[in-house]
């Protein structure tokens, strides 16, 4: 394997001119560097990310905490970050939680120890993000916020989406309404709840305790509690999904039983599921601006790392969409 000394002999040069055409080529002409970069080209040789990133102080990594790689909203979000990381020469590395606080903190100590720029997190834990703000790392929160915690975040508003989609149900004549969420501890959830009852309340429907169930945003639990519900001796006429995985686990459930969508029960969600454009009927969700939120928390974080000065928090929430396919039948 070729060295910066071999690179240094066959294009003439000093090991001190090699190292400034890769660390500092604005003190160095364009002649001498476009000599070196051909010999470096001819060697085959790779400069070591190491040495130029004590040179630098910096990585020019950035590390990824997800919480369900399962889940495509997440999937849909890493791409576009890795998008956008990539075209600023920053490079992505990625872990995933799957929801457990313990693995997440884990997994962040194992980022900092390869000492990574700044850390994109979903996190599960709150105590994960006090043990980041502490350590002074770039950091900033993607989909989930913590009350009192002053640091960067984008997400969107979960709120106005919850509001939005069950006045179309209520639109729609529905008054019983299933409702598929999270176990409650997480911020979506909690605010997808919140607009959901605040929704139902101001158009003066009882909401019933026994359709609302925590089906912890996962596939399974979704599938055994629709089977639930829809084999009870009076079920919902609508279902609200608060996650795309839970949507498959009602898609299922409802198909098992043998009943249809959305003739035999009417089914919406948050976020969309993969196949959505081919699938019959289309299910009417909210729609997340992903690639908005992997641009703007890519941006944010990236300013901080070059710009550590900076002192102004930037909280934002993005517009959610609904769309609306066929999903929804009309209750008389």
């Amino acid at each position: 394997m070729a060295t910066i000394h071999d690179v240094a002999r066959r294009a003439r040069v000093s090991v001190m001119t090699v190292s400034r055409v890769l660390n500092k080529p604005d003190k160095v002409s364009a002649k001498t560097i476009k000599k070196v970069k051909r010999v470096m080209d001819e060697l085959g040789y790779q400069p070591s990310q190491v040495a130029r990133s004590l040179v630098k102080r910096r990585t020019n990594t950035i590390g990824i905490v997800m919480p369900d790689i399962k889940n495509t909203f997440f999937n849909s979000w890493f791409r576009s970050v890795e998008k956008y990381a990539r075209l600023s020469g920053y490079t992505t590395l990625l872990c995933n939680t799957d929801e457990d606080p313990e693995d997440e903190m884990k997994l962040v100590k194992t980022f900092l120890a390869h000492r990574v720029d700044g850390i994109l997190i979903v996190p599960h834990s709150e105590e994960s993000v006090k043990y980041l703000m502490k350590a002074k790392v770039n950091t900033v929160l993607i989909d989930r916020v913590y009350e009192g915690i002053d640091i960067d975040f984008v997400a969107t508003d979960h709120y106005e989406g919850a509001v939005r989609l069950t006045e179309y149900l209520i639109g729609s004549g529905h008054r019983k309404i299933g409702v598929l969420r999270g176990p409650g501890i997480l911020f979506p959830d909690i605010e997808r709840h919140r607009g959901f009852s605040d929704a139902m309340e101001k158009n003066k429907i009882e909401i019933f305790s026994r359709y609302v169930h925590n089906c912890e945003f996962m596939e399974d639990k979704a599938f055994e509690t629709v089977t639930q519900l829809l084999q009870d001796g009076d079920p919902p006429t609508a279902i609200f999904s608060f996650n795309s995985l839970m949507t498959i686990g009602a898609i299922k459930a409802i198909s098992s039983l043998g009943l249809r969508i959305p003739r035999d029960v009417s089914l919406v969600g948050y976020d969309e599921i993969p196949g959505n454009e081919i699938f019959t009927p289309g299910i009417t969700h909210i729609k997340q601006p992903i690639e908005e939120l992997g641009r703007n928390a890519t941006k944010i974080l990236i300013a901080r790392i070059e710009n550590p000065r900076q002192k102004l928090k930037q909280n934002i929430f993005l517009k959610p969409e609904l769309v609306i396919r066929e999903s929804c039948a009309s209750v008389a």
